[in-house]
């Protein structure tokens, strides 16, 4: 073995040793994954400071409430009422539930348990509540136990479904817990498929997901052992996603690679100083891609929510692998196979460079010689596809993303067809004086509140009153969807009135305070109004820099951002026009917007960092027109090769249970897919030969 080969060895050595320690040592990143503290809110939400208000006036008043859901088209008797609470009541029988608080539904007279029946007599149900310490994996487990106990002794002619903000919880970790092994074998199933397509060696469809699946077992063993320590939390979100940027941006720089390491066989007879001569022209493109992904996925760190903040470290872990294994470990991989890795066409040292002229280079030759033809087209059809944005809607419900049988969306559906909607999700109004309460100032202040159309109804079952007197608890009951930004609009016109409420009804040393899922979702409104900002900004200033460092240019980065952020903008807004005509949407997740610009802000530059590289290196030895030319013509097959890819794994999120991924999946691929065929190799190659010799000023061309 000869000594460069040696080398390339011990970089795969290294990698495959590292996979296997940390195998050894670490847990894996599934098995940490834990539920967000205070709903994600920064501590000094209105909403968390409620929360803890109530926790201290009323002790285990703020545990999770789970409704028991039943069903049957036809009119339940009062002996089946009593039936399915007994069956609830039972659950108090098991020390397994000794936590769980039940309402003794059974011994109540008739007309107060028709309180919990329908006016169609055809759904009934039971409150329960489990404590508010659980999150996650437990949760889940304490969930499914109630299930199957209470279940075993319902009869099939019942629908028996599970909601409440603990069913939803309950459902989420179990469909994700379901998905995951789905997620990956599908994302690894669709490279391989695809790379065949392509590019007909098997070799080289083995070499991206080999080094993918080395890669992705140093990064889940980090994130396992890391989460372990408690050093950040994680969701299963955050992991899926991350599995599917893995592979799919690993691919891309195989195929980059593989490109270049092609063009050098050919003008190298050893393999090994073909890879080194590969590595100096394709260390800069994939250093500056995976330093512009570490940076896009940094800015996370500085938002206030908290499933945006533990999105940052697990892909900071994973962009920096990526870029490392970049580096080192994929052209180890190619160096050791050698010349075997394009069988059956192997490339022969030697072999004429001159290639025939490939769609790419037809393409680029159109576009330099028209490029008004193609520039302006491109940005009005780009601009009416951005214009759409101000259209979009942002939705708060969960669990309008669940599968339609899923318990929890089931029993959510029924109880909103047939009792209020409002009850479905109540608010806890929560009253805290200095001195002693007096109840016709209370009931004047609660008339006021009633006044809002917003608000339903203020309500109390039995005394309202604390035990030291200091505090009074009410049910806020809301007109409609409690999920709904009409419903959280009244929450925070509320607040702002609160002092000026209560100083008309002269009680001036009266706090007043809002809890409950509305109040959450109201503050994680504004959190998430403040966080997409700051990141965009953010993220946008250090890609702009990055570019500037990667073309020593003022100019570049400019139209090159520029480029990039109109290509987001119309994406999402074509998005959102298509999902309100075949699938009547009326609004998108509130997190999909945030995601979607880091991922295909960051991974729009990748290719944009691939293209002006190479025309870079052409301009050295012909002039800047005609570099451009070769940079597309050169860059084009693995550039379209790599998009497609990466938009297909992206579409893998289809697979997902989950409605909110699924929408993520498609507008990632649909702007993958813009930005491939549209942006990098028409928009800015016409843009780069208007600007002329401006396109990379102050340096000289």
């Amino acid at each position: 073995m000869n000594k460069g080969k040696r080398t390339w060895w011990i970089a795969v050595s290294v990698w495959i040793l590292l996979a296997v320690l940390l195998s050894g040592l670490a847990p894996m990143g599934n098995e940490n994954v834990i539920a967000n503290k205070d709903a994600g809110l920064p501590s000094d939400a209105p909403s968390i400071v409620a929360a803890y208000e109530l926790e201290k006036h009323f002790p285990n008043d703020g545990d999770i409430p789970l409704f028991g859901v039943f069903h049957k088209d036809g009119e339940l008797s009062d002996e089946e009422l009593i039936g399915f609470s007994k069956a609830i009541e039972s659950l108090k029988e098991d020390k397994a539930f000794e936590e769980v608080d039940v309402i003794p539904l059974s011994q109540f007279n008739p007309e107060l348990r028709e309180t919990f029946l329908s006016e169609n007599k055809e759904t009934f149900f039971i409150p329960l509540t489990v404590p508010q310490t659980l999150e996650g994996k437990d949760l889940n487990k304490l969930v499914l136990s109630i299930k199957e106990s209470v279940g075993s002794q319902i009869e099939n002619t019942i629908e028996l479904s599970w909601t409440g903000p603990a069913g939803i919880a309950s459902d989420a970790v179990e469909l994700f817990s379901r998905a995951d092994i789905v997620l990956l074998l599908s994302t690894v199933g669709l490279i391989l498929v695809l790379l065949l397509v392509i590019y007909r060696s098997p070799l080289l469809t083995l070499i991206p997901l080999v080094g993918a699946g080395i890669v992705y077992a140093v990064v889940d063993r980090i994130i396992g052992f890391t989460t372990a320590q408690g050093w950040f939390g994680v969701d299963s979100q955050a992991l899926s996603i991350m599995t599917i940027l893995l592979f799919a941006v690993i691919t891309d720089y195989s195929l980059l690679i593989f490109s270049r390491y092609r063009e050098e066989l050919k003008l190298h007879e050893n393999a090994s100083e073909a890879m080194r001569e590969t590595i100096r022209h394709v260390k800069e493109p994939i250093f500056f891609s995976g330093s512009t992904i570490l940076l896009g996925v940094a800015t996370l760190f500085f938002a206030l929510y908290e499933p945006y903040r533990n999105f940052a470290p697990v892909f900071a872990i994973a962009a920096g692998a990526m870029l490392i294994a970049g580096l080192t470990l994929l052209p180890a991989l190619f160096a050791v196979i050698g010349r075997k890795a394009f069988w059956p066409v192997i490339p022969k040292y030697g072999e004429a460079t001159v290639e025939k002229k490939t769609v790419w280079g037809k393409v680029a030759a159109v576009v330099t010689k028209k490029p008004w033809q193609f520039m302006i087209p491109i940005l009005l059809l780009l601009a009416l596809g951005a214009w759409n944005m101000t259209n979009m809607k942002e939705s708060y419900d969960l669990i309008a993303s669940f599968p339609e049988d899923l318990s929890s969306r089931v029993g959510y559906e029924r109880l909103g067809e047939d009792f209020s909607k409002g009850s479905l999700a109540p608010g806890t109004l929560l009253f805290v004086t200095e001195s002693e309460f007096e109840m016709e100032a209370m009931r004047a202040v609660i008339d006021r509140i009633e006044e809002d159309p917003a608000i339903a109804s203020v309500t109390s079952q039995g005394n309202p009153l604390s035990e030291d007197g200091k505090a009074a608890k009410f049910s806020l009951i809301f007109e409609g969807n409690p999920y709904d930004e009409d419903a959280f609009d009244a929450v925070v016109k509320l607040r702002e009135n609160s002092d000026k409420i209560l100083k008309e009804a002269n009680l001036s040393d009266t706090s007043m305070y809002i809890s409950g899922e509305t109040a959450v979702n109201a503050d994680i409104r504004d959190v998430n109004d403040r966080d997409t900002w700051i990141v965009i900004i953010l993220m946008t200033v250090l890609i702009t820099l990055m570019l500037g460092f990667q073309t020593r240019s003022i100019i570049a980065p400019i139209y090159m951002i520029g480029s990039i952020l109109l290509s987001f903008a119309a994406t999402l807004g074509l998005s959102y026009y298509l999902f309100e005509v075949f699938l009547d949407l009326e609004g998108i997740n509130y997190r999909i917007p945030l995601y979607a610009f880091v991922f295909l802000v960051a991974l729009g530059v990748d290719y944009s960092i691939m293209l002006i590289a190479r025309i870079r290196e052409e301009m050295k030895v012909m002039p800047f027109d005609e570099a451009v030319r070769k940079g597309v013509e050169r860059t084009g097959g693995v550039i379209s090769s790599a998009g497609v890819i990466l938009a297909a794994t992206f579409l893998v999120l289809a697979t997902m249970p989950i409605y909110e991924l699924k929408l993520f999946g498609f507008i990632m691929a649909l702007g993958i897919l813009i930005d491939t065929f549209i942006v990098r190799p028409l928009l800015i190659p016409a843009v780069l030969v208007l600007l002329g010799k401006w396109s990379f000023w102050p340096k000289r061309i």
